[in-house]
């Protein structure tokens, strides 16, 4: 088979075009997001093995369910990455670390892996990216997580892509922003993923449609109510079906394997992953509990770390003072602390329900103070609660932290870029990097 596909897992597949292979995303095991997520179905063991031997890998993104560091550290030495040209240049220099074959590609470049084999990567957003493979005369187009909000952005996605042979795109929610009786929020999410998936593939006009990059649950049993509302493979193609009749929808189970031309039948993986969807449990991993001095330490680098990045931020602590500080319950120890710019982590007793309140456990707590993305990690991974008035404290305290890892400073300077670029483009979609 001159041309072939396989997929792996969650939002990886290998692309094969005469002999030269291209693997994408690779998360292949292990909990991600600080041990938030795990995958729904074990990959195979040849898959693994497939994905290590791959000429080349191409990540979309920074997140760890598509750019996961384990995986990468158990690669080949001799590995060809490819990823987006970004301003910090994170991943380039982690994967330098492990191979001298580390390709940095431009927006809008396009890639020849062959003659007839090509990738073209452009930014989306802060963080993200998508792809638009070409293989012989067939158009793949890779959306992953780009969370499309409007027909410019559509526009712009269609221009680029032009007919688009088969599309991939994430069909579930990724974020765990939600107590345990929200459900009806979960569900309200849910429907609009899918209502908004609808109106990209409206848009597109794909001929196929590949659902996929939601093939994980939330694993731990502080976050395991979150799987409630999750959509489903089989129900996500069934409502697809039924707003698309033009459209064929396509299922892949790890390891199944097509040679993108002739007809893909659905049955047989959709009913492996029935079972998978019914079987999930929380894992059993304990946390470490983190002593308070650790906490209080780590506090205080959190807060010099922020004022050092930011030379606005005591205007921006003027404005926003009384959504900068928190009171945090920390469920494996079952104390209560207060967190400001001013003096840090603090023990507490005097607290209300109408303080602003999140409960965490202690470890969960360290990782949201020391992580790059620690608030996008804990908001992914779903693994607290939090009352709406500590929801609107957690974000506006860390959204520091949150911007600086995505290269954006509350500086005179990066303030007036940013607002000269909405100004002047006002999309998401073609940021720059």
């Amino acid at each position: 088979m001159t041309l072939k596909f396989e997929f792996i897992n969650h939002s990886c597949f290998i692309l094969t075009n005469n002999n030269i292979t291209l693997a994408v995303d690779p998360w292949l095991g292990g909990s991600v997001f600080n041990k938030s997520w795990e995958l729904l179905v074990d990959t195979p063991k040849s898959s693994l093995g497939n994905v290590k031997n791959c000429d080349y890998i191409w990540f979309s993104h920074e997140h760890p369910d598509h750019f996961n560091p384990q995986d990468v550290k158990k690669f080949p030495t001799d590995k060809k990455y490819l990823f987006q040209k970004t301003k910090d240049k994170r991943v380039i220099n982690f994967l330098k670390k492990f191979s001298k074959n580390v390709l940095e590609l431009n927006s809008n470049q396009v890639f020849k892996l062959n003659k007839d084999f090509s990738i073209q990567v452009l930014p989306f957003q802060d963080l993200d990216s998508f792809c638009i493979i070409k293989i012989n005369d067939l158009t793949i187009l890779n959306l992953n997580d780009c969370d499309i909000k409007n027909s410019k952005e559509l526009k712009f996605i269609k221009e680029k892509a032009g007919n688009i042979d088969v599309l991939f795109a994430q069909f579930s929610y990724a974020i765990g922003k939600s107590n345990k009786e929200d459900k009806e929020t979960r569900e309200e999410i849910s429907k609009k993923i899918l209502e908004n998936l609808s109106r990209t593939i409206s848009y597109l006009k794909p001929k196929k449609v590949v659902p996929f990059a939601s093939f994980c649950f939330f694993s731990r049993k502080d976050n395991f109510y979150l799987n409630d509302s999750i959509n489903k493979i089989g129900d996500t193609i069934s409502f697809l079906k039924k707003k698309h009749l033009d459209v064929e929808f396509l299922c892949f189970y790890p390891g199944d394997i097509w040679d993108l031309n002739n007809e893909w039948k659905n049955e047989e993986s959709l009913n492996k992953y029935i079972d998978h969807y019914k079987n999930i449990q929380p894992s059993n991993n304990i946390d470490d509990i983190i002593k308070f001095s650790e906490l209080e330490s780590i506090s205080l680098k959190f807060i010099s770390t922020t004022k050092k990045n930011n030379n606005l931020f005591d205007i921006y602590n003027f404005i926003n003072k009384k959504y900068h500080s928190i009171f945090f319950k920390l469920t494996d120890s079952n104390i209560f602390l207060k967190f400001d710019f001013d003096k840090g982590l603090q023990k507490t007793f005097n607290i209300t329900d109408e303080n602003p309140i999140c409960e965490l456990t202690s470890e969960s707590l360290k990782q949201l103070f020391i992580g790059g993305y620690g608030y996008d990690a804990l908001t992914i991974g779903g693994r607290y609660e939090a009352n709406k008035l500590g929801e609107k404290c957690l974000k506006k305290i860390f959204k520091f932290q949150t911007k600086n890892y995505q290269n954006q400073f509350y500086n005179f300077t990066d303030i007036l870029q940013r607002l000269f670029s909405k100004i002047f483009k006002n999309s998401r979609a073609i940021p720059d990097r």
